[in-house]
């Protein structure tokens, strides 16, 4: 395994690779998100010292200037609570970067992961004189490149490997070629998918759903350890396809086997 790279094994044994962030990622991607919440504070404090100016009233000003500090205060926290939770664990810093907080068993954060996090973040990493030197070292000696708040709520921040997954006309010229094939055409792979049990099914569709998010040796290397086991309960000792295509046909014909018996 490599320093940056954490490795997920999901029950079905499939492992799921994701890359770390680095320091400088997150620091670039902190960065943006900061720069917006400066323009925010300034937006609000103009429209703070514009209604406080226009009010005679003194007491009117006095709110106007406690609203302005409550104002200030959500868009310095609750900022990151808010995007992170809508955008399951991206802020704009970060999806300009391609960076994710995820939970460390590779699932989406919820609200109370996004919340503990962020909670670290003003009592810790921002807490003068600290300032976000306290991250940056945790970032650097932690294995998993972890902040404090994530080391509290679960999480990890990784890069997505969006260049791998397969564009949407990728996708649409394969449902067209797979809708142009013979019907006729028979598979070269004879197999009884019914003996197989329904947690190898799962651990077939997993590695089918997540593979993009794999690298691309990581993602072959897989595929033969779950492939092999199968190919040997089935009674397959030359299945004449490569292990990626003996899972998907072995998925096809157990679709179509649960189609036809329903």
């Amino acid at each position: 395994m490599l320093d940056d790279e954490l490795i997920v094994e999901t029950p079905e044994r499939v492992e799921l690779r994701f890359i770390l962030a680095s320091v400088g990622n997150r620091f670039i991607a902190a960065a943006i998100d900061h720069i917006i919440q400066i323009l925010l504070i300034i937006v609000a404090a103009l429209i703070f010292v514009w209604a406080a100016g226009w009010s005679r009233v003194s007491s009117l000003g006095v709110w106007a200037a406690a609203l302005m500090i409550l104002a200030v205060f959500a868009i310095y926290w609750g900022y990151f609570v808010v995007f992170e939770t809508v955008w399951s664990g991206q802020t704009p810093g970060k999806r300009i970067m391609k960076l994710r907080v995820i939970r460390e068993d590779g699932r989406p954060v919820r609200f109370f992961e996004v919340f503990v996090r962020n909670l670290l973040r003003l009592l810790i990493d921002f807490m003068p004189p600290l300032s976000y030197a306290v991250g940056v070292i945790s970032i650097v000696f932690s294995s998993q490149s972890k902040r404090i708040g994530d080391f509290v709520a679960g999480t990890v921040v990784i890069k997505e490997r969006s260049s791998e997954a397969p564009s949407l006309e990728e996708i649409t010229r394969a449902l067209e070629a797979e809708l142009a094939r013979p019907a006729a055409t028979a598979s070269p792979l004879k197999a009884d998918p019914v003996l197989l049990d329904p947690a190898e099914f799962r651990a077939i569709q997993t590695f089918l759903r997540r593979r993009f998010e794999l690298s691309p040796s990581s993602r072959a290397s897989l595929a033969v350890r779950i492939a092999g086991p199968l190919a040997a309960r089935l009674g397959i000792v030359d299945p004449q396809l490569s292990a990626e295509a003996f899972l998907e046909e072995i998925d096809r014909q157990h679709k179509s086997n649960s189609r036809y018996s329903s």
